[in-house]
């Protein structure tokens, strides 16, 4: 709930800003990081008693899980992860709540087996690409311009792009921003050859500038193009 409050998930970068934000995840990150140590501790004063061990992994383990997804708020299908991270925390938390009694696996033991499912979960859904897929048209208004990118030729290695500003049409190769340096930079345009549409150096940034999921806009030097 509190991912879906801090971040605007119309926006494709969501942003956190303030000092209160940053304060409040601080102090989120040293209870969880605490809380489930001192439980282990207290549990080993009886080395009979080890379900309070696997709460405290599987609490360890969801709260990594959790902070990930809040990282990674609003990219990719995040929304999908989301949801499955949060139905796994939920399933370990009533486990924890079950009698061991004439169970084949106890139900602690089963609850840090969810939360690691969980953590899987919310990495996989924090390496999901870009905000957009970029490859297809996109037009500036009036169609004053347009810009046609191909599908990746690989993962992460981009493709072929045309440019078009009025009479003038540029070629070359497009790829993403690896390591990406700024959220706002997204990805290059390599032009080829020296004919240019648009008064940049060989290589032209685009960026991610508004619009929503299903209409982004990005920004070349003197224009903004939505996806159609």
């Amino acid at each position: 709930m509190g991912t879906f409050t801090l971040a605007d998930t119309t926006e494709l970068v969501p942003k956190y800003d303030g000092p209160l934000v940053k304060e409040c995840a601080v102090l989120l990150v040293l209870a969880l990081a605490v809380l489930p140590g001192v439980v282990a501790v207290l549990a080993l004063r009886d080395g009979r008693n080890t379900n309070a061990v696997w709460r405290a992994a599987a609490s360890w383990i969801l709260a990594l899980a959790l902070l990930v997804i809040l990282l990674r708020a609003g990219t990719g299908l995040w929304v999908v992860w989301c949801a499955v991270t949060m139905a796994a925390s939920c399933a370990a938390t009533v486990l924890c709540t079950q009698s061991a009694t004439e169970r084949p696996v106890p139900p602690s033991r089963a609850a840090a087996a969810i939360a690691v499912v969980a953590l899987v979960a919310a990495v996989s859904g924090s390496c999901s690409g870009p905000y957009t897929d970029y490859p297809g048209v996109w037009t500036a208004p009036k169609d004053a311009a347009s810009l046609t990118l191909t599908e990746q030729t690989a993962t992460g290695q981009g493709g072929r792009y045309t440019l078009q500003v009025g009479t003038c049409t540029e070629q070359g190769r497009w790829a993403f921003d690896y390591p990406q340096m700024s959220a706002s930079v997204q990805m290059w345009l390599h032009r080829e050859g020296e004919h240019s549409c648009v008064p940049t150096a060989p290589a032209t940034r685009v960026r991610i500038v508004g619009g929503t999921r299903a209409a982004p806009v990005i920004a070349l030097p003197g224009l903004h193009l939505t996806k159609q």
